[in-house]
């Protein structure tokens, strides 16, 4: 735009001159126009300012973190002059960076006309966002005269974690009573809560044969007593205050939501601890239980006033459970001393979030529970762990 005013500058010295020389009414008709046209260009982007305006497609949008996707924003010119071109200032996540900048767009735009703008995004974290369109600018035709007005509209994002894949993790308890052995004591009782769709894995005993018959589909019988066994996660949400603080609380709940989800479709309830001091831990029993406790988990702090590790290692009911998934970014000795403890009575995976692929320092090959060091966080890191946890259980 400078250059442009720098190139007007030297044509109203131009037309000064030419006027001086060749006295006429057409020297002077000319600098006239030149002379007046910043002044009409004004008064017409003033008033083009208030028939401009932007807004976001959507009204809300939910789109899984490191996805790449096409952000629509929808821009209108109600005034029968063009709008060329029209800038816009907004607060968007970028698509190579991954996080929220400030980009500057233009577009034109003919008399009463619209367009729409789409923008490739991506974010690396999880959580809940705002996208902004700031400011709105119009130029004249010769860009020598800008008029802006702030401009706020807003599109709140939630980036929801990624949903991992547990391949080949076998529940498989290192004591004599499995957590598949107890499972088949349920089938012999009488009573049972409910009747859902056959999973992978279901006993035969358990199929409610006259429903199955009269739906054409495998239905099971679901037994839920006080005295059924649950798998209990216990997530270390103590969070440090560093530079992969964001990156571990995200790796720590798709961690989570991936073990509830492989619980849930192997048919076990299960108990997500993050030791939150202000509400219960949620407890998965369906599809319905899993949604809540995905959605809430896009959103939950980095910085949420929790428990100790160890505190909840405590309060677990281990006679009371079959399964017991230990999720934390520590290896102290108290921890491990804890996980041997209770890998004498149920299955338990002690899940190392090794963020930074530093080298371990003393050896777990030989323990009771299933180790699993996770390298770095890709969405191959978590399967990579339990494929060579089980080649080294299998050793």
């Amino acid at each position: 735009m400078l250059r442009n005013r720098i190139i007007y500058f030297f044509a109203v010295l131009a037309c000064f001159i030419f006027s001086i020389a060749y006295v006429g009414k057409l020297s002077q008709i000319l600098l006239f126009v030149v002379l007046f046209y910043p002044v009409l260009a004004l008064v017409i982007t003033v008033i083009q300012l208030f028939f401009v305006k932007a807004e976001f497609h959507e009204n809300r949008l939910s789109v899984q973190k490191e996805f790449s996707f096409d952000l629509i924003i929808r821009v209108y010119n109600t005034f029968l002059f063009p709008a060329v071109p029209l800038e816009m200032i907004c607060c968007l996540p970028d698509g190579d960076a991954g996080v929220f900048v400030d980009k500057r767009m233009f577009i034109a735009l003919p008399p009463f006309g619209k367009a729409d703008i789409a923008v490739r995004c991506r974010h690396k974290f999880r959580g809940s966002f705002m996208c902004v369109i700031k400011r709105l600018y119009v130029v004249d035709p010769l860009r020598i005269i800008r008029v802006s007005k702030k401009f706020r509209c807003t599109l709140p994002m939630v980036f929801t974690p990624r949903k991992l894949e547990l391949e080949d993790l076998i529940f498989k308890s290192a004591v004599e009573q499995s957590y598949a052995e107890k499972q088949l004591h349920s089938a012999d009782k009488e009573d049972f809560s409910h009747v859902r769709e056959y999973r992978t894995g279901d006993i035969l005993q358990s199929v409610h044969w006259k429903l199955t018959a009269k739906q054409d589909e495998l239905m099971v019988k679901q037994f839920d007593s006080v005295n059924d066994l649950r798998a209990v996660i216990l997530c270390d949400y103590d969070q440090k205050n560093d530079e992969f603080g964001m990156t571990r609380a995200d790796m720590m709940i798709e961690t989570a939501i991936a073990f509830a989800k492989t619980a849930l479709d192997k048919g076990i309830h299960s108990t997500v601890d993050f030791g939150d001091l202000s509400a219960p831990p949620p407890f998965i029993s369906d599809k319905g239980s899993f949604d809540l406790f995905f959605e809430t988990l896009s959103v939950i702090p980095p910085d949420l006033d929790t428990a100790d590790i160890i505190t909840m290692f405590d309060r677990v009911n281990e006679s009371s459970s079959a399964l017991l998934a230990v999720i934390t970014d520590k290896l102290s000795h108290e921890l491990l001393e804890r996980a041997r403890n209770a890998a004498q009575q149920v299955t338990v995976i002690y899940v190392y979030l090794n963020i930074q692929n530093q080298p371990l320092e003393i050896n777990l090959t030989a323990e009771r529970f299933l180790f699993l060091n996770v390298r770095g966080t890709s969405e191959n890191a978590l399967n990579n762990a339990i494929e060579q946890s089980l080649i080294v259980a299998r050793d």
